[in-house]
């Protein structure tokens, strides 16, 4: 790496979960680059704002408190790839939960994450654009976009709308199942009538009718 990188950890409160996310970030990375623990009983959107409001990188790793670095060389691997085209804006990584089972490999036009739910065994391991990756870990370019702080109770919908939103900016998010995180805690299901799932189809109705269109599709 040429420049320091800074690495920021959204975190609600300190616990055993963000323990062990550091030291992997300090196990499995090289190079300069800065960590910090972005640490408030608010929202994760408002967190994750903090984080890139105190960056002076060009480029800024944001890392789940709830995460752990697997593997050596993976912020090398992102950079590359962030670095391989000028329009990139997003790039995301594979991230498979502690049991094994695929939690994201990228999300599909129909906005669900590609292999939700399958054993991993080596899929999808390449780079590709997608419409959306994984908030869990994300290299951003700085100045470019901020998180939508009307979205507040971390359901995922904070980081899709983001990547429609620069999308809809001419940048590319990009997936890169190279490299690959691990994540240590199932999200609790909610409802779909909470707020971020209702205000995230209130700014794009589009995703709810090609949601609707292909449950009718479906027969379900």
């Amino acid at each position: 790496m040429n420049e320091p990188i800074d690495i920021y950890i959204p975190c609600y409160q300190p616990d055993e979960y963000l323990d062990r996310c550091l030291r992997s970030i300090f196990k499995h990375t090289r190079g300069d680059y800065n960590v910090t623990v972005i640490v408030g009983k608010r929202s994760i959107a408002k967190n994750r704002n903090q984080g890139l409001r105190k960056s002076a990188s060009e480029w800024i790793c944001s890392l789940d408190a709830d995460c752990e670095v697997t593997q050596d060389g993976w912020l090398e691997l992102l950079l590359e790839t962030a670095r391989s085209r000028p329009e990139v804006g997003i790039v995301g990584a594979k991230i498979v939960m502690h049991d094994g089972k695929i939690f994201s490999a990228g999300t599909g036009p129909d906005g669900y994450p590609m292999l939700y739910g399958e054993q991993d065994t080596g899929q999808r391991e390449i780079v590709e654009e997608v419409h959306a990756v994984s908030e869990n870990c994300l290299l951003m370019r700085k100045g470019i976009f901020e998180f939508d702080e009307w979205f507040w109770q971390s359901r995922s919908s904070e980081g899709q709308d983001a990547c429609i939103r620069l999308r809809q900016q001419g940048y590319k998010i990009i997936y890169d199942g190279r490299v690959k995180i691990q994540h240590d805690k199932y999200p609790r299901k909610s409802s779909p009538f909470n707020w971020d799932h209702i205000y995230f189809h209130l700014k794009h109705p589009s995703t709810y009718l090609d949601h609707y269109r292909k449950r009718r599709r479906s027969g379900k």
